[in-house]
């Protein structure tokens, strides 16, 4: 047997609460099958007819025995995963900067690239996760596909917080890191230079945008998490309540962290993100042992769930921002969110901008990303039917994300 890469050990984290969840939720549904033929069982609408097809008197044995099988393709499926021989042979292309762990990746130097001097991107990622999602595989490659378009995409990699980083807060990534990166890029090329963000480094964007216009030819944004007064979901129910008890435990929690480990472990957001779908990883794991472990779907999923388990700790004081001051106190929204030297007013942005918006988005939800489009002047709006995720690396994702997103830096290229 392969053994598991190091970082598929004990993964996906946390553990104990994705075979928790799944356990919970198997016996919440065997405890309640005497009363699944009653008119008052809450059977979601997409359920309700293939229900009502069941008839009474449901065997509980026939159940408990589903539910058992279940596990255990869950079960499966992670050791398949742990011990899939597959690992991801892209190599970085050139490193053109570096300030304490960021540096900046040349995609216009890439093999798939067309045009070396091409117009400039500055690709801005999250801060949470590990930043090559966007050039993920060969065939599942943001970057590559707008290098192989005639653009000059070159990726911000904020790296893991070092000793250099460990007192930053969002205000001091943008200063110290952010604009040093755009400006030598603009200074190398001698060019405007757009600005693509994906998740939370889509708002960065915006902010950079908003505070620092000059030599910036367009915006794009990749859901990008903006407004946080929705309390729709799992996610919006801990905010309310969060809101109603005070922000000032989470903040102590955080802050005792950073002091405990000089940043917030990855495992924190791991289980934030576990506590917005609790049985995804359950059901995604259950259908990956079905498939052929040679297969290219086979392929694409250990890739993903390799980025996944990848994960980076975060600067306590950034982490702060992030998890109290814009998901709690919603600074963004409200005019409040202080970024490189002054407040974030997404008015203020003249630059043509493009902001993607995805239906299927959990982490970004509708209501948190598409109030930037309507508060950028003039922006264009698109609402890939995909998720957050999938908007980057999904089926879907060339067609409806990347290639309009190539057209639109193009037309606007400094």
């Amino acid at each position: 047997m392969i053994p598991p890469a190091p970082h598929r050990v004990g993964q996906p984290s946390p553990l104990v609460f994705h075979l928790g969840a799944a356990l919970s939720a198997y016996g919440q549904a065997l405890f309640a099958a005497p009363r699944a033929d009653t008119s008052d069982f809450p059977w979601s609408e997409d359920l309700a007819a293939a229900a009502a097809a069941l008839g009474p008197d449901l065997d509980r044995t026939e159940i408990a025995a589903e539910l058992g099988a279940r596990l255990a393709a869950t079960l499966r499926g992670l050791e398949a995963w742990q011990t899939h021989p597959w690992r991801r042979p892209l190599a970085d292309p050139p490193e053109i900067w570096r300030a304490g762990g960021a540096r900046l990746l040349d995609y216009g130097a890439a093999p798939e690239a067309t045009d070396p001097d091409g117009p400039p991107v500055l690709v801005i990622p999250s801060l949470i996760n590990r930043a090559y999602i966007l050039d993920l595989t060969a065939e599942r490659s943001m970057l590559r596909r707008l290098a192989g378009r005639g653009l000059r995409p070159v990726l911000l990699d904020w790296g893991a917080p070092g000793r250099a980083e460990t007192g930053f807060d969002l205000d001091a990534y943008g200063a110290r890191r952010l604009l040093p990166a755009l400006r030598h890029l603009q200074t190398m090329t001698g060019r405007p230079v757009s600005v693509l963000g994906y998740c939370m480094g889509g708002t960065l964007a915006a902010g950079l945008a908003a505070r620092e216009p000059n030599g910036v030819a367009s915006l794009s944004t990749i859901g990008a998490p903006w407004d946080f007064a929705s309390t729709d979901g799992i996610a919006g129910g801990f905010r309310a309540l969060i809101r109603a008890q005070g922000p000032h435990r989470v903040e102590t929690l955080l802050d005792s962290m950073g002091q405990a480990f000089g940043a917030v472990p990855v495992s924190l957001f791991q289980t934030l993100f576990a506590l917005v779908n609790p049985l995804q990883a359950a059901l995604k794991f259950r259908r990956f042992s079905a498939l052929d472990p040679d297969s290219p779907a086979a392929r694409h999923f250990v890739a993903l769930e390799d980025w996944l388990a990848d994960g980076v700790p975060m600067a306590a004081p950034a982490a702060r921002d992030l998890l109290v001051d814009w998901q709690i106190r919603n600074v963004t929204a409200s005019g409040r969110w202080a970024f490189l030297g002054g407040p974030v007013d997404p008015s203020a942005i003249r630059v043509p901008s493009l902001v993607f918006c995805g239906r299927g988005d959990s982490i970004a939800p509708a209501p948190l990303a598409r109030p930037l489009g309507a508060l950028i002047p003039d922006a264009t709006l698109i609402e890939p039917v995909t998720g957050h995720v999938g908007m980057i690396v999904g089926s879907a994702a060339p067609a409806q994300v990347w290639d309009p997103l190539a057209a639109f830096l193009a037309a606007h290229a400094g």
